[in-house]
């Protein structure tokens, strides 16, 4: 590989060498030198030279000082900056003046305040005094632009980043800039409220107070806050976060950036679900059916006490019904508690993976480097995986092209292809592994529905001695966790089952039904590990202590009870698994930017069927998905209630025009007698022959419907 072309160019004296094509913020850097910026930020696209804070002398060129964000480092190039050019120094004060004239001075009672990039660079390049003594302009404060962001208009500078990220990142085109000149103004459009999965980012993007968190405003001060560096536990992403606490509790959520798993963003409900953890129905004490009384809460004592005495008493099977949500030393415990300590053991995992794509892994980041993306399967992405969905749009910008419809011949003729399989696991990952090896596809990604399935299922492989047999008759239903309470096929294990042990978080998931519920924790509030999408392995940091005890902590106090010998030290916990299932690694390896594993090698190729088709007849296949705004977390948020989805029906362009149907018109889906009318978003990001609904709009409509005007 030939090594790549550079340039030499000499900034305020210093000679620096880089790669040909790099900016000209990025080449001062390398030379240790900052150049100050507010409107430049690379995620963005290209630099629009907005702020004009980057003013520097560039020479070959024009006599006046030019924005250096949008200039590329060329060959004989001499940059002076307002370190050593006087002409420089002055465009940077006259800019900051212009910037100032009408900003509040509000910074002791502004969130940025104390965490400001205009504070900084005023200190740092702006001038000494003002020379404006007439009343600056105000608006009114703060506009809602949605429940979750605040918009102060007299603190906004007119950067767009925010509009350039609506725009060109996450293409919801819901952010806005209004009017021209003097008069311009961020808005969303229509005054509609900013209704978007990635909307949060903005607040991030804002380098002043004009975009706030309406959870966080008022808040907290920088100098009285604390940042844990973790990674999200809502989705199997896994995007790295910064846990803002303050007097032992979270107060926001932050984007810590991994460039090859989440590039600094995330998603509305990794940014603004963390307020679960203070539920009004939050359990802290275990909970204990009481004859004829209901439940009384009991001493952790009494509470292993009776765990302790329902296991032994099962008659019948034993079954763990997971939530993928656990952390692998958690699952690993239990498992090592119920599959050693008990002879009749069955679990329900909560995801079936298969390791034929082990040999395709490669960073979610690649996904950008395509030139070919075919997403199969039927569940969104963006309701499974945001994140995915952002470097899907990010391949398609950079010219790529986005398959919903499998197309063989472009994925053959492609040099870099990737598949994404977002449906079933277990043989759905086996068959999409087998097809990306038949096509000669790079890269194949399965977006499982849990944030820590590939995990859990290693952690309890791990510990399993016996493959898991039938499932019934249940002598005793051990139920992990708000996700496996709350799924219908456990419940329907539940009535079944002689006994039922439950870990909830809360009061109304499992205390109508459980004969024991023992406190949950939240991932904010765990150390331990979890495993992404990619099979990468990442470190959890407790960022708050839980109300209750660990899990850890009552399992190992359980294990005596059974001679299983149990720490309930996370790092020790590990130390057992790692050999077994990560090569070894330790706990403190585990970094601040885990590595991505290097792909394995094949394993034997499993006879597999063909990926599932749509209906041959006139019907349709409908797709029941699980909405990513959705789930205990969420709906004890009132904020994120808004963000719950529509009653509507996606359905391809190809079968909206073969029936006549319109955006927004209200169709009707029938099957085996049961109808559902909902109103038709038409999309060309779903392949023909199938329909979507979210469950909770999909009523008791069949796999098979047939639509109707």
């Amino acid at each position: 590989m030939s090594a790549p072309e550079t340039v030499t160019l000499t900034i305020d004296g210093r000679k620096v060498t880089v790669p040909k094509g790099t900016g000209l913020v990025e080449a001062a850097l390398a030379a240790g030198i900052e150049i100050p910026v507010f409107c430049y930020e690379p995620r963005l696209g290209p630099p629009i030279g907005a702020c004009r804070m980057c003013l520097c002398e560039v020479a070959p060129g024009p006599p006046k000082p030019q924005a250096a964000c949008t200039l590329t480092a060329q060959d004989g190039m001499d940059v002076k900056t307002a370190l050593t050019s006087d002409s420089a120094r002055e465009s940077q004060d006259a800019t900051l003046e212009f910037i100032l004239v009408n900003h509040p001075l509000d910074c002791p009672v502004c969130d940025k305040g104390g965490e400001c990039p205009l504070q900084d660079l005023t200190f740092r390049y702006g001038p000494g005094s003002s020379r404006m003594d007439f009343p600056k302009r105000t608006f009114d404060k703060p506009i809602p632009i949605s429940p979750l962001i605040a918009l102060d208009r007299e603190r906004c500078i007119l950067c767009y980043r925010c509009t350039r990220f609506s725009e060109t990142v996450a293409e919801d085109g819901q952010l806005i800039a209004r009017n021209r000149g003097a008069q311009s103004m961020i808005a969303t459009f229509e005054d509609e409220p900013y209704r978007a999965h990635f909307s949060g980012n903005v607040i991030e993007l804002c380098p002043v107070g004009a975009l706030t968190s309406t959870q966080y405003r008022f808040q907290a001060r920088p100098w009285e806050i604390q940042n844990v560096p973790t990674v999200c536990g809502l989705c199997p992403v896994g995007c790295n976060i910064h846990a803002t606490t303050r007097e032992g509790k979270v107060k926001r959520i932050l984007s810590r950036n991994h460039p090859e798993v989440d590039q600094g963003w995330l998603c509305d409900k990794g940014r603004f679900a963390f307020s679960h953890v203070r539920a009004e129905d939050r359990l802290t004490d275990p909970l204990l059916r009481v004859r004829r009384r209901g439940f009384e809460e009991v001493s952790w004592d009494r509470a292993v006490d009776e765990a302790e005495r329902l296991l032994r008493e099962a008659h019948g099977r034993i079954v763990t019904a997971l939530s993928g949500s656990e952390t692998v030393e958690h699952a690993y415990a239990l498992a090592k508690l119920l599959r050693r300590g008990l002879d009749s053991h069955v679990a329900v995992l909560p995801d079936e993976f298969s390791d034929a794509l082990d040999p395709l892994r490669m960073p979610l980041s690649s996904i950008a480097d395509a030139d070919v993306v075919a997403v199969l399967g039927d569940a969104p992405v963006v309701e499974r995986a945001p994140i995915v969905e952002l470097w899907i749009k990010q391949a398609k910008r950079g010219g790529a092209r986005v398959l919903y419809e499998l197309d063989e011949d472009a994925v053959r003729g492609a040099e870099h292809a990737v598949l994404i399989w977002s449906g079933p696991g277990g043989q759905g990952g086996a068959r999409v592994a087998a097809l990306a090896k038949r096509l000669g596809a790079r890269g194949a990604f399965w977006l499982p529905e849990t944030a820590n399935g590939r995990g859990v299922c290693d952690a309890w492989a791990a510990a399993a001695d016996t493959e898991p047999g039938e499932v019934e008759p249940i002598g005793l239903l051990f139920v992990s966790g708000d996700e496996a309470a709350a799924n219908p096929d456990v419940r329907a294990l539940a009535e079944k089952a002689e006994r039922v042990i439950a870990v909830s978080m809360f009061h109304g998931l499992a205390a109508g039904w459980a004969d024991l519920v023992l406190p949950g924790t939240s991932y904010l509030e765990r150390d331990g590990t979890y495993v992404n999408l990619e099979g990468r392995l990442q470190r959890l940091r407790r960022a708050v202590i839980p109300p209750a005890p660990d899990e850890l902590a009552w399992i190992a106090k359980l294990g005596e009870r059974f001679d299983v010998a149990l720490s309930p030290y996370p790092s020790v916990v590990f130390d057992e698994v790692s050999p077994i299932t990560f090569g070894g690694v330790p706990f403190g390896a585990v970094g601040e930017h885990a590595r991505l594993p290097a792909p394995a090698e094949a394993p034997a190729a499993p006879e597999t069927e063909p990926l599932p088709e749509p209906a041959d007849d006139d019907g349709l296949r409908l797709v029941r998905y699980r909405p990513l705004f959705s789930g205990a977390a969420v709906e004890r948020v009132p904020e994120l209630q808004f963000q719950r989805p529509l009653a509507e029906v996606q359905i391809s362009e190809t079968d909206a025009h073969a029936r006549g149907i319109r955006n927004g018109d209200e169709i009707t889906l029938r099957s085996n007698g049961t109808s559902v009318s909902l109103r038709a978003r038409v999309t060309n990001e779903l392949r023909g022959g199938v329909v979507r609904i979210a469950d909770e709009h999909a009523g008791e409509l069949q796999p098979s419907v047939e639509v109707a005007r």
